[in-house]
């Protein structure tokens, strides 16, 4: 007779299940708002773990990761959040402008939205893989995305795609959270893995 807990089945309905409660716990930490850049970077603290095959239970995990880079993730996402909201009023400030001056300053900061949406799709990955300064993470954050243009544009597709399904279906507000760091982590260990020599 074979064992069910052997069964692809079994496997996939426990993956499905991880996946499902580490979003619930993601969208659970993130309900005070302040706490919503420590719980993202849990997150990614967790399927690291995941992508690297480290067997580690999702809550426990979680909860670890949470302490481990609260300060960190907190003080960079915080001067993250404040850089892409002065962009935000930089551009409606651009289009009170007219003339030259207003197509330079968009040409201006439509670059260093670019880079900003580039940068803030390696940061995360950046701030759980290498054990680092807070300064480093958003520097090297914005080299790597640079220096792997197609993995940034894969990551930044995926966020749009993942995006555009859970607005079309809101119910998969519940699991695309943790679906979309584990594909982002994934294709960002791809980066580390040849940067580091594995």
């Amino acid at each position: 007779m074979m064992n069910i807990l052997d069964t692809r089945i079994y496997r996939w309905a426990q993956t499905a299940t991880d996946f499902f409660l580490l979003n619930l716990v993601w969208l659970l930490a993130c309900l005070p708002v302040v706490t919503a850049l420590p719980a993202t970077a849990a997150m990614f603290g967790v399927v690291r773990d995941w992508a690297r095959e480290k067997e580690t239970g999702v809550i426990a995990a979680f909860v670890l990761r949470f302490r481990q880079n609260f300060v960190q993730s907190l003080v960079v996402g915080v001067l993250w959040v404040l850089f892409g909201g002065a962009l935000f009023l930089d551009f409606l400030l651009a289009n009170q402008l007219s003339g030259a001056t207003q197509v330079v300053m968009r040409s201006l900061l439509v670059l260093a939205g670019v880079l900003y949406a580039s940068a803030s799709v390696f940061l995360f990955p950046v701030m759980v893989h290498y054990d680092t300064r807070w300064t480093a993470v958003p520097k090297n954050a914005l080299l790597l995305s640079i220096a792997r243009l197609p993995t940034t544009l894969l990551c930044l597709l995926t966020v749009a795609a993942m995006a555009a399904l859970t607005f079309i279906v809101p119910a998969l507000i519940l699991i695309t959270g943790s679906l979309t760091a584990y594909a982002i982590y994934r294709l960002c260990d791809r980066e580390f893995r040849k940067i580091d020599g594995f």
